[in-house]
């Protein structure tokens, strides 16, 4: 009697022991996410913490592609999972029965328990089976859903159990608060129009890069980009397709854009591309990849008629370690980029010290 009960004891020691050690894990992941207001490298740590602690080799996350929308889509950079463009043009309805008893029950739910509650032939459940999911978390802030995140199966091919269901319900009320404040914080650094940084946080962002460059020795590559005969263009087929060429271009600097390079648009038409730890030869490539990718696209005229056609000039300079501001850099790639469009335009131009 008194080994088992010694046993029990060790029992509920090693049980105590494991709730102290997910209670820290939790903190720091709190704080890690909660320290974090860059929205596409949250939504990857969010699915990396997945990955990690679920020992799943998939991983993705279905949020609000706008503020105000009415529905939830596959979000950036899924992990693991087979991709299709059925899978990418799926909307979840904010009003779906699935979605709806995640309000009720905000927890992590397999999809062999929505198969035993009778939910097993709903439309979205069909759908995740068929993308491979086996559990689903809905991430809640401010008494609503605001994101579900979906895992597939476990690397051991085990079931996912009662502590790990409960350790991923709270990590995801965690990840819905921080998603909530990162989208705010999008919200008041993103140009609306062309979903490119806004200029106050270009300066910021490029001040700060200056500042480790100092620190650190590292190098940093700054690009601007300007829409050729942009005036021209706006007076002959009208400001509204003038806007039409300004989001197709600034899709371009974002999809062309590394994981950690910022693209803001810095005013007008003219966009620019904080490149940290490039040099002047990445960067000038990374600027004739732009310009290539814009000059080869035909932009939906939204007055009718043929297909619009549109180039940009590009400016290239790296940062030097005698640079005291911003202002200094700003303005050699501006030169470069005055160089690009007066010496025949859509071509790239690096600044050359002498």
């Amino acid at each position: 009697m008194k080994k088992e009960t010694q046993l029990e004891g060790l029992d509920q020691l090693e049980h105590y022991e494991k709730k102290i050690y997910e209670q820290k894990q939790l903190l720091e992941i709190s704080k890690a996410l909660n320290s974090n207001l860059e929205y596409n490298i949250l939504i990857d740590a969010i699915l990396n913490i997945c990955l990690a602690q679920l020992q799943t080799l998939n991983a993705a996350i279905f949020l609000p592609p706008e503020v105000e929308s009415d529905h939830l889509v596959l979000d950036i950079s899924p992990k693991g999972f087979d991709i299709t463009d059925k899978v990418k043009e799926k909307q979840l309805k904010f009003d779906s029965p699935l979605l709806n008893s995640f309000l009720e029950k905000p927890k992590a739910i397999t999809i062999q328990q929505l198969n035993l509650i009778g939910m097993g032939d709903d439309d979205y459940v069909r759908y995740f089976k068929e993308l491979g999911a086996e559990i689903l978390i809905p991430l809640c802030a401010k008494n609503r859903v605001n994101g579900l995140l979906v895992l597939g199966e476990k690397m051991t091919m085990g079931e996912y159990i009662d502590s790990e269901k409960e350790f991923l319900t709270i990590l995801a009320s965690l990840a819905g608060v921080a998603v909530e404040n990162a989208r705010l914080y999008e919200l008041a650094t993103v140009d609306m129009m062309t979903q490119l940084k806004i200029h106050h946080y270009f300066q910021s962002k490029l001040r700060e890069e200056m500042d480790r460059c100092r620190k650190k020795g590292t190098k940093l590559a700054l690009l601007f980009t300007d829409v050729d005969k942009f005036k021209v263009f706006n007076d002959t087929h009208g400001h509204q397709a003038g806007d039409v060429v300004l989001i197709e271009v600034a899709k371009k600097l974002i999809n062309s854009a590394r994981k950690n390079d910022l693209a803001a648009r810095y005013g007008g038409e003219e966009f620019c591309v904080v490149m940290p730890g490039a040099s002047l030869q990445e960067g000038y490539e990374m600027g004739e990849k732009i310009r290539i990718a814009v000059e080869s696209t035909l932009v939906q005229n939204p007055n009718g008629g043929d297909p619009l056609k549109v180039t940009i000039s590009v400016g290239v300079t790296e940062f030097l370690p005698n640079d005291k501001n911003n202002k200094e850099i700003i303005e050699r790639a501006d030169k470069a980029l005055y160089q690009a469009k007066h010496g025949g335009r859509n071509q790239t131009v690096c600044f050359k010290t002498t």
